[in-house]
């Protein structure tokens, strides 16, 4: 493709749009022009006035390759997300064997999906219980920020085997390290005693059901790990994400925490700006997440947070299952985690930006610019620009749809969002100059046509 014509995009000024012809090549922008300055050609794709906006960007999802590929996949997972708006993902370092923890399996696992994604990537490296327990597990944080991976997953409390979660005096060696090195942390912030002797607790009574699951990781649960890990921050001065906050007492922590200088993000994500504890009560697994779901009023405070700038961004945290995995018979046996990147967009679009809770520079900044800039991927990522990468969709601001599990590129089908309705649908998406998406006649490029995106540090 050599040029999108007729595409209103956005000024960056609240609601302000401009009608614009953009000139590709070699699948990045040359040039913005005027409307009618490209000519109509079978090389220039005609928006036909419609909203386009930068390719979202997901900075959380498990495609679980390899390793995990019965549950999703690269290839599944990334047309998933194509399908929803987004160009480009950053992948968890966790749910793949092995996990991201140093050289090796870095290179093993990009081996691997580079011939799988329709979409570009990007990848979290991590440090687990696992890795830090080895006497060179700096030198494979080192060798992984040189090999260009957005920042370092950790979790304060984590149910994996391959990557076991940190005690406190490790993720504060780990913090420090990351801080030395000139990366940033991304935490999962929830207290692992509080959660564990809560559960041990509700199954010595012979609780399974869906609201034990909840009364065991509502807060203090998330707000104890949010506080314990801005607190190893503001110590050390490193940059800090918290990655899919669900708690508005974790929230006055964060924005308490930025008052004092630390240098620290959040993202939140649609399950838990659109349900509830008592949604997963009726519902059952499919709404388990971690962490949990909490109260209306935490929703709120998230949903005005996300309007005003405290929320960095929006993610997914796109986590499918095998349906058998859902329906174990037990709250405690069965599958945490959704299939979300391909709602992602969608979901803020229609109920976020349609709504007025917010303008259309905001929209931007929450599915693509500010998570290109918190983990080094802007501008090539996340802006419409000359020198950025071509990723763009193209929005029907007016089409009605409504979401249905069956018809997800994902392996997972589960979603709590089944039969809702939502208004704008994503028509094209647009990866490096290349239609990979369209709504009527799918996908434009093979698995492979992805690539990898690195941090510069």
């Amino acid at each position: 493709m050599e040029a999108v014509r007729n595409a209103k995009i956005s000024a960056l000024d609240g609601n302000s749009t401009r009608l614009v012809d953009i000139a590709i090549k070699d699948g990045i922008v040359a040039e913005i022009l005027p409307s009618g300055t490209v000519p109509a050609s079978d090389d220039a794709l005609d928006a036909k006035g419609m909203l386009l906006l930068p390719g979202a960007l997901d900075p959380h999802v498990h495609f679980d390759t390899p390793g995990y590929t019965d549950r999703e996949d690269f290839s599944c997972g990334s047309m998933e997300a194509a399908s929803g708006g987004v160009t480009c993902v950053i992948d968890m370092p966790d749910t793949s064997v092995p996990p991201v923890t140093n050289r090796k399996n870095f290179q093993a696992k990009l081996k691997v999906i580079s011939e799988m994604s329709v979409i570009d990537f990007a990848l979290w490296g991590g440090i687990s219980g696992n890795s830090i327990r080895q006497a060179n597990w700096k030198k494979d944080v080192q060798s992984l920020i040189d090999l260009g991976v957005v920042g370092f997953k950790t979790y304060l409390l984590s149910g994996m085997r391959e990557f076991e979660n940190l005690y406190p005096l490790e993720l504060v060696e780990a913090i420090k390290c990351v801080k030395d090195l000139g990366s940033i942390v991304g935490l999962h912030a929830e207290d692992r005693e509080f959660v564990q002797k809560k559960m041990a607790m509700l199954q010595t009574a012979g609780r399974f059901d869906p609201k034990a699951y909840y009364e065991c990781r509502m807060d203090p649960s998330e707000l104890n790990g949010v506080i314990q890990g801005v607190s190893i921050a503001s110590e050390t001065r490193c940059p800090l994400h918290i990655v899919h906050l669900g708690s508005a007492k974790g929230l006055k922590e964060i924005v308490k925490a930025r008052s004092s200088g630390v240098d620290l993000t959040c993202e939140t994500c649609a399950h838990y700006l659109a349900f509830s504890f008592e949604d997963l009560i009726s519902m059952g697994s499919v709404l388990k997440t971690a962490p949990v779901v909490k109260t209306y009023e935490d929703s709120a405070a998230l949903w005005n947070a996300v309007c005003d700038g405290t929320i960095d961004f929006v993610a997914s945290d796109h986590a499918p299952c095998r349906d058998v995995e859902k329906n174990t018979g037990s709250i405690w046996t069965d599958y945490a985690g959704t299939p979300g990147t391909g709602l992602m967009f969608p979901y803020i679009f229609s109920e976020g930006y349609l709504k007025g809770r917010f303008d259309l520079s905001r929209l931007i900044q929450l599915t693509s610019s500010s998570a290109a800039k918190r983990f080094g991927l802007y501008p090539k990522k996340g802006a419409i620009a000359a020198g950025s990468d071509a990723d763009f969709m193209i929005v029907d601001e007016t089409k009605k749809w409504t979401v249905k599990g069956s018809s997800f590129f994902s392996k997972g089908h589960l979603t709590p969002f089944e039969g809702r309705e939502f208004t704008g649908k994503v028509v094209t998406t647009i990866c490096r100059g290349s239609v990979v998406y369209d709504h009527r006649s799918g996908f434009k490029v093979s698995p492979g046509y992805g690539k990898f995106v690195d941090r510069k540090h």
